[in-house]
């Protein structure tokens, strides 16, 4: 597997936090030729959050009455869910590029699922190639760039994903996530008054986030030391 350099911990706080669920179950219903498909695997995704077990037999049952595409997802959900991470990450980035994987949106969809999966696992580069070619079917898309900007900083690329966010924030300017590891970015590349900009703002829309505060602290103490804190 590729190399990477792990991001630092307490930059991992500005980060949306890893979940298979964004983007795609917001937008599953769209691409599902049948609705009922759509339904079944949000059920399977849901069940397999408390048991993956169950929800991977429900996978195999459904493979065999013909849930193709759907089926598989579901079994690779299941499989990651229950600690087998890098190998439903592998499956769901094969099934993109499958046959009957759908239209644009659906393989969007599920390299979207790929790449949380390979970054729950810290394989960034992984998650980074499917999210590449996930925003080639889907230009512009402000979740998959979101996503994206996080693989690239967790392989320390911060002004790649400094640019990806900025796109993002083109279309969303008050995504509080977006601001706040934009604002992370911009510490690590020492653009300090462009940081606190950024999660001054992000403090203005959530004021109660943690996070946003934690992040705060991090760009004064970086001023005092004259580097990023580690």
């Amino acid at each position: 597997m590729t190399t990477h350099k792990p991001i630092s911990q307490p930059a991992v706080l500005a980060i949306l936090p890893f979940a298979l669920t964004t983007f795609v179950l917001a937008t599953q219903a769209h691409a599902a030729t049948d609705p009922r498909d759509a339904t079944r695997l949000a059920a399977c995704v849901a069940k397999a959050e408390t048991k993956p077990e169950e929800a991977l037999e429900d996978g195999f049952v459904w493979r065999s009455q013909g849930g193709a595409i759907y089926a598989e997802q579901c079994i690779a959900i299941a499989r990651i869910e229950g600690g087998d991470i890098g190998g439903g990450a592998e499956r769901l980035t094969a099934l993109a590029s499958a046959p009957d994987a759908g239209d644009e949106e659906s393989r969007a969809m599920i390299l979207s699922r790929a790449a949380n999966a390979w970054m729950m696992i810290e394989e960034y580069a992984a998650a980074q190639k499917a999210l590449d070619a996930a925003l080639k079917l889907k230009p512009g898309e402000p979740d998959l760039l979101l996503d994206r900007a996080r693989a690239k900083a967790g392989q320390s690329k911060w002004a790649e994903a400094q640019t990806d966010l900025t796109a993002c924030l083109s279309v969303r300017p008050l995504d509080v996530l977006a601001l706040r590891l934009r604002a992370e970015t911009l510490l690590q590349q020492k653009s300090y008054d462009a940081a606190e900009l950024d999660i001054a703002q992000a403090l203005r829309l959530a004021p109660k986030d943690v996070d946003n505060w934690l992040v705060r602290g991090r760009i004064q103490e970086a001023r005092r030391l004259g580097r990023a804190p580690d």
